[in-house]
């Protein structure tokens, strides 16, 4: 096993053996879940590029404007067909498509073309869109509905990115974000001890959590405290405390669908310390977050480790629709019946732009709002830049 997982780690696939991936041998039977879905880090989209990611059966382009505005719309141009991720440019707050330089207002309007002459009334179609914890979440409903949750905020320093990975494998989200209830697999697969944890799916809640103690985390020999948010079923979010106050370990986890049997794992790893007790107060403001980057890479390496053993498990793994599940197994009968709620009947013309609104329900990163309280956390709601700047709170 280890052997394969460090291949897996070195060269970004699953090779060098003879199993097929799970999509070749199963043809996938389950739609894809309704939700928010991680497409990129919040490093990946910088202001003034422009990104493209295989999204449900299509793709999404993504981006940032020089404001801050953050945006993800269908690559289609409306005029010709064009895609905006290919040749396309930002010029000022707005996206221009390549072929006839059609330029488009971050509400999605046609404002001109490279003609000098009046637009056509022509509005790109938008996906809702957030960013919260380093990570920016794209909108999708079978039934074109709008978000009906939000994401959950954490009290992360935004300073400082992730140190992360995306990997191409053959899976289905539900049966990665089952990982948080498959108890029996963390000293069987991990080598965890001493694990002591509990936590079950609230019905109806799009959020859930799990706390444990164990020793053979990331932290290795030491026993550490950490606990898992389980966010729809597209991401884990673990956050462990540092023995003494010394900060926060953070490790996300999210599963994105591509195509038919297909998904984008995207897993990174960041440590935030409080500070470093060996230096003067000055010197250990100055030289913490440096610190802490240099050590958050290092941690994404050892947890990729781990992590790495799930991916081969993931990409090989055949959906037992009726387990036969065994006392020590964990919650997964609850998880699954919890599961269900992110299900609607597919679109008859399974385009992924039916979860698009034409408007852009989410716009840029989120703010705290107070009304909204998912399981204790303050949730991203879509407000603008501008509106962020002016009101944002942390946890």
């Amino acid at each position: 096993m280890r052997s394969l997982v460090k291949q897996l780690l070195r060269n970004r696939e699953i090779r060098r053996h003879t199993a097929a991936p799970a999509d070749r041998l199963h043809p996938p039977t389950r739609p894809d879940p309704n939700g928010w879905f991680c497409v990129a880090f919040s490093d990946e989209v910088r202001p003034g590029v422009i990104t493209t990611r295989p999204f449900l059966g299509g793709e999404v382009v993504v981006y940032r404007t020089p404001r801050g505005l953050l945006r993800a719309v269908r690559p289609r141009c409306p005029h010709l067909g064009a895609h905006l991720g290919v040749g396309g440019t930002l010029e000022g707050e707005e996206i221009v498509c390549p072929f006839h330089r059609f330029a488009f207002d971050p509400s999605g309007a046609c404002v001109r073309t490279g003609y000098d002459l009046p637009p056509p009334k022509a509005t790109l179609t938008q996906f809702p869109v957030c960013e919260a914890n380093g990570s920016i979440y794209v909108w999708r409903h079978a039934l074109g509905l709008a978000p009906q949750w939000q994401v959950p905020i954490f009290g992360m320093d935004e300073r400082q990115p992730f140190s992360h990975n995306t990997f191409d494998i053959a899976g289905h989200p539900q049966d990665v974000i089952e990982n948080a209830f498959d108890w029996g697999h963390l000293p069987a697969l991990h080598g965890l001890r001493d694990l002591v944890i509990e936590g079950a799916p609230v019905m109806g809640e799009p959020i859930s959590t799990v706390t444990a103690t164990a020793r053979g985390t990331v932290m290795r020999q030491s026993r550490q405290s950490y606990t898992l948010t389980v966010i729809g079923l597209a991401t884990i979010a673990a956050r462990t405390r540092l023995p003494n106050g010394a900060g926060d370990l953070y490790v996300m986890l999210h599963a994105t669908p591509t195509t038919p049997g297909r998904i984008q794992l995207r897993f990174g790893t960041k440590l935030e310390l409080a500070g470093l007790p060996f230096l003067p107060e000055r010197a250990a403001r100055a030289t913490a977050l440096p610190v802490a980057r240099l050590l958050g890479a290092i941690a994404q390496r050892v947890a990729s480790v781990d992590t790495g053993a799930d991916l081969l498990m993931w990409h090989h793994q055949e959906h037992v629709e009726q387990p036969k599940l065994a006392r020590g197994d964990g919650p997964i009968g609850r998880y699954r019946q919890w599961a269900r709620q992110f299900y609607t009947d597919p679109t008859p013309s399974g385009d992924p732009t039916a979860a698009a609104t034409g408007t852009s329900i989410t716009n840029g990163s989120p703010a705290v709002n107070g009304s909204s309280v998912v399981n204790g956390w303050p949730v991203a709601n879509g407000s603008s830049v501008d509106e962020r700047k002016a009101g944002r709170s942390e946890v």
